[in-house]
């Protein structure tokens, strides 16, 4: 394409969703790392597997294995092969090192990356690919920072070049997803992106190619060589956290100015696409021609002599970085016998907070007779999770409990139940703790010992590094319509 793309020359009309458009086309790109599949056998100097039953973070429902079962080259072409197969796996990323144990679930599928075999800071990756479909089915073809710069996910950035969803099998509207995370560390990351619509073609029937030219201060995203969207460094920000415990921003076009590598991938189902049905195919393969990364030696950081630009892309404005608030505290409130996180109001520096993948959660302080203040929680969202957090972690290896009252004011679903969990930084946590309700309409205080949530199945809690001793929230996936009231979250030594 690339070589197409310079005997071109520095003008053309290029076609996408939106029809003919005039854009300025680069030259002198020049080949740097590629697979063309053209093997035996996957190219392990090239690619390495991730292992795990993780679920990605996203509660997917797939364990990645290693096995040829999974991904095999036939014909000239990478195969990520997912089906039904019931699995057992570790529970999580063998990377976090973690006592996690290991997880079933009921899908088997691949994950490959170029971690440590391909890593690159800017120029233009490209990947040709022909797409599964299907409810519940996911294809990505992504970007992770490499050595992880500013902290953990996504402060450190995210590029996805490709992320399709439940793609229709045969006819109907199909769209792809170029989005960008980034800002702070879970929960309080961001993302911005936009979608391609395919008119006159199909990503499940025929082969496309999927590309970001990346450069510090622009990335822009392409289908076929039709650049539809662009997203500056005006739009992206990274803050991590400073010596003195509160966030501070980092300068230049950070995140995206690090080294990233590269992951493909099929997942099966998730937070996302919800899970597959019976009318979803298996198995789901994507296939994938090649993948070509390209330096541009003219101008190997901007890329202005090889870049291509169609003026008429979707500009995606993404997001500035908020405003860095030092919350003053008095240190001593820590060193009492009884610390009450959440009583009429918030303790210093702890404060109520939200974390919301789509939708919204309503955060109200309301007055209810004989308790005072609490606060209520009205989920507009499948995806969500509310707590008390504070900047910077606490050492709470001498308190020996966390309680706090709760009552389910409405829940319209069949079926359903809430979820707890502490959190020493994510990835760091106890992980998802069921909380047994009572009644709707009843308050019902729940005590739990810091020992027992570490010991909880997944749990990766370390009590030295509390900086959420409270997230609270109805199964994810299930929570719109669900009301809840919080009232006197206490730590107890």
């Amino acid at each position: 394409m690339i070589r197409r793309l310079a005997a071109i020359g520095l003008s053309a009309v290029i076609a996408g969703s939106a029809g003919a458009t005039e854009a300025v086309v680069g030259s002198g790109w020049e080949l740097v790392w590629s697979d063309e599949f053209d093997g035996v056998e996957i190219d392990q100097s090239k690619w390495g597997f991730e292992t795990n039953c993780w679920g990605g973070g996203n509660n997917e429902l797939q364990c990645y294995t290693d096995r040829p079962e999974n991904a095999f080259l036939r014909d000239g072409k990478l195969v990520i092969h997912a089906q039904p197969e019931e699995f057992t796996g570790p529970a999580e990323p063998l990377d976090w090192e973690s006592n996690a144990g290991e997880r079933t679930l009921p899908y088997t599928s691949a994950r490959l990356r170029t971690l440590g075999k391909g890593d690159w800071q800017y120029g233009r990756i490209e990947v040709r690919a022909k797409l599964p479909a299907g409810q519940g089915i996911w294809p990505a073809i992504w970007m992770l920072p490499t050595d992880w710069a500013y902290g953990g996910w996504a402060a450190s950035g995210e590029i996805d070049i490709m992320e399709a969803v439940n793609l229709p099998v045969g006819a109907g509207e199909k769209q792809i997803h170029g989005t960008l995370h980034y800002g702070r560390e879970w929960p309080e990351n961001v993302h911005s992106g936009t979608s391609y619509t395919f008119e006159d073609s199909d990503p499940v029937a025929d082969f496309h190619s999927y590309a970001i030219e990346w450069s510090p201060r622009e990335i822009r995203w392409f289908v076929d060589d039709v650049h539809y969207a662009t997203q500056k460094s005006s739009g992206w920000y990274a803050q991590v956290m400073g010596a003195d415990g509160f966030h501070e921003n980092v300068p230049g076009d950070a995140p995206f100015d690090q080294r990233f590598h590269l992951l493909l991938n099929v997942a099966v189902g998730g937070n996302w696409p919800g899970a597959p049905d019976d009318a979803t195919p298996f198995p789901a393969e994507m296939e994938v021609d090649h993948v070509r990364v390209y330096s541009c030696p003219a101008d190997p950081v901007l890329l202005k002599p090889c870049a291509t630009v169609n003026r008429r892309a979707t500009r995606v404005f993404g997001h500035v970085a908020p405003e860095i608030v030092k919350v003053e505290y008095d240190p001593a409130v820590m060193e009492a016998e009884e610390v009450v996180v959440f009583g009429d109001a918030d303790l210093p520096p702890f404060a109520l907070g939200q974390y919301v993948a789509n939708g919204s959660v309503a955060m109200t302080m309301v007055e209810e007779e004989g308790r005072g203040t609490v606060a209520n929680l009205a989920f507009d969202t499948d995806e969500s999770v509310v707590y008390w957090q504070a900047p910077f972690g606490f050492d709470l290896s001498a308190f020996s409990t966390v309680s706090f009252d709760l009552k389910v004011v409405h829940d319209p679903r069949d079926a359903g139940g809430v979820m707890m969990k502490m959190d020493c930084f994510h990835p760091c946590g106890t992980g998802d703790v069921p909380v047994a309700t009572a009644p709707v309409g009843e308050w019902q205080t729940f005590t739990y010992t810091l020992d027992d949530l570490a010991a909880h199945r997944g749990s990766s809690l370390d009590v030295t590094n509390v900086n959420t001793p409270l997230v609270i929230f109805p199964d994810w996936g299930n929570q719109k319509g669900v009301v809840l009231r919080v009232d006197n979250v206490v730590l107890r030594r």
